[in-house]
């Protein structure tokens, strides 16, 4: 049982109050353009928790301040307060109590969703199928029909054009049609486990890589020479074990003197080549002036030849000349070029053995090498060693395979339950056949028919294919008026809302609210509402589904009995909002009339 009971508007100033009565079955508020319809029609759903910011629009700023709706459900009466200025001041509370405590906006939805989500356990179950958390509010997707997308066979629900709802439809169409509900549950149970696994094993293999790469980095500052792989931890332990041993023998020092014996000599034979290549340089120099010499003491000769007489100044000459020589040859001897190509040859491998060995005779303190043994130990008592990869693959794989079958099963539709909703939804049409020329028209057709298409949420009217050689397949039927996809639409919510609330099982208010549904319908037409309207309740009773119309016609023109009629107009208001006065323009201000 559902029935919103009453709406309070409260004002600006103090004492103003006003109060809209409902009643169960069908309720019509009248009113002409201009008289709040849309705005009645838009403030039903911010009542019930929509965000929509009302207090800068003209039909409020500065005159209402907030509203009381009072409604029952399954034999409980809550009353509900939302201020305009303030979304985040909201009331809630049973009809009984006297006071209320100020509550935020998403706690004020959570509340309402209690109210209306029926036992848990099917939260559960939506939720799981879904994978995201679907309340009351998504499900007020059936609830309202406004002016703007009336004739709309294709996602044929007025708030699918609202991106908040379009991107849920797809899994809540799913939900609604699926016969694999249990079973998609327990693979989404089961996927959820192989995710939880998969997420600890891949912890696993991130932290045993991460332990991998510390232990060679301490490998290398110890200088061994082993690399750890992840399978040969004894190895490392053996290996840091010899080394600590060997360690304490020994002093730090010893390998500083290593590298300083063959840092100097290096040195050595650097300043060896040196003193060399300036022997050589001089050798070089003495070459030249034995040849000088050389030709100066065959002068001497040729003089001493011709003019022996002479001989007494040119002997001392000639024997210092040999004497030089003598020192030349010394110096011939003393530097070999052997000598100097077996320096550069030690020289150069010396150097080699530094630049090939840099990361060995890198100066590490004692207090460091122990540093990195302790450190080895520790990294290797975090590793696991019984890390499977293969398992980490199979569970991806199989993953990957339960994944693949829910979808499969999800994609699976109850044909069953969507023939019911189409012959429901045809039903309803029907119905309208022996006031609407048009739906007369339609039934004229042979196998006419609206099939619920939920593969883009379509209502597709159809008719039988003569042309087929078994002639009884069907054909999509495309017609072109306006009032005739408006009443097909208007039979889609209402089979859909019988159908939800006879499986009791969601977050649904159970109302239908329509705004200036007779816009596109003339007089010959317009009479098929109230048949189809009235028709939904040999189905269902006017306690378990409330119906609310604006409109501005006589409800008798649209062949509507109402159980509550109510005229925006009346009580010397101008409209929805008691408290709003229209701004009248002046005589100067009012345009030319020609």
């Amino acid at each position: 049982m559902f029935k919103i009971v009453r709406l309070s508007l409260y004002g600006m100033e103090e004492g103003q109050a006003f109060s809209y009565q409902f009643s169960d079955g069908i309720n019509y508020f009248q009113g002409k353009n201009d008289s709040g319809k849309t705005e009645f029609y838009t403030f039903l759903d911010y009542m019930f928790g929509a965000s929509f910011k009302l207090s800068d629009k003209d039909w409020y700023k500065n005159t209402l301040e907030s509203a009381e709706l009072d409604f029952v459900y399954n034999d409980h009466e809550f009353v509900i307060t939302r201020f305009l200025s303030n979304q985040n001041k909201n009331y809630f509370r049973y009809h009984d109590d006297d006071t209320a405590e100020e509550i935020r906006l998403d706690e004020y939805r959570a509340k309402l969703n209690s109210i209306f989500s029926g036992n848990s356990e099917t939260l559960r179950e939506l939720r799981t199928f879904v994978g995201e958390d679907i309340g009351y509010r998504t499900f007020t997707v059936f609830n309202f029909l406004g002016e703007n997308r009336q004739g709309i066979l294709n996602d044929f629900f007025d708030k699918c054009s609202r991106i908040e709802y379009a991107i849920k439809m797809p899994s809540l169409l799913n939900y609604i049609f699926n016969r694999n509900i249990a079973r998609i549950n327990e693979l989404k149970k089961q996927a959820e486990d192989l995710k939880s696994r998969i997420a600890y094993m891949e912890k696993q293999e991130s932290q045993n890589n991460d332990i991998q790469g510390r232990v060679n980095l301490q490998l290398r500052t110890l200088g061994i020479p082993t690399i750890f792989d992840g399978s040969n931890s004894k190895s490392v332990l053996q290996d840091v074990v010899t080394f600590q041993n060997s360690l304490e023998k020994k002093k730090s020092a010893k390998n500083i003197q290593a590298i300083t014996e063959l840092e100097a000599i290096y040195t050595s034979l650097d300043e060896q080549l040196k003193k060399q290549e300036s022997f050589e340089s001089d050798h070089k120099r003495f070459i030249e002036d034995d040849v000088k010499q050389q030709e100066l003491l065959s002068n001497l000769f040729e003089m001493v030849n011709d003019k022996p007489e002479y001989s007494y100044l040119a002997t001392p000459i000639i024997n210092l000349i040999s004497d030089l020589e003598k020192s030349i040859s010394f110096n011939k001897y003393f530097i070999q070029e052997a000598t100097v190509r077996e320096l550069k040859k030690q020289r150069d491998l010396v150097k080699q053995k530094i630049l090939s060995n840099q990361a060995r005779f890198t100066i590490y303190s004692a207090s460091e090498k122990t540093q990195a043994i302790t450190l080895i130990r520790e990294y290797l008592s975090y590793y696991t060693e019984d890390f499977d990869s293969a398992t980490l693959k199979e569970l991806k794989k199989e993953l990957k395979e339960v994944q693949e079958r829910i979808r499969n099963l999800q994609s699976e539709n109850d044909s069953q339950k969507i023939d019911d909703l189409s012959d429901e939804i045809t039903k309803l049409y029907r119905a309208a056949a022996g006031s609407s020329d048009l739906a007369e028209y339609d039934f004229g057709k042979s196998g006419f028919h609206i099939s619920y298409l939920k593969s883009g949420n379509i209502l597709q009217p159809q008719i039988t294919d003569d042309d087929t050689l078994a002639g009884n397949q069907s054909k999509n039927y495309y017609t072109g008026s306006m009032a005739r996809h408006t009443l097909i639409q208007l039979c889609g919510y209402l089979g859909f809302l019988r159908m939800l609330i006879n499986d009791g099982k969601y977050p649904l208010i159970p109302f239908l609210v329509v705004d200036h549904i007779s816009k596109p319908f003339d007089t010959k037409n317009q009479m098929a509402l109230g048949v189809v309207l009235h028709a939904i309740y040999e189905d269902i009773s006017k306690e378990q589904l409330q119906i609310i119309l604006f409109d501005d016609k006589e409800p008798s023109e649209l062949g509507i009995t109402p159980d509550r009629a109510t005229s925006l107009l009346l009580d010397g208001k101008s409209g929805f909002n008691p408290f709003y006065s229209p701004v009248i323009a002046s005589q100067e201000d009012s345009p030319d009339e020609e």
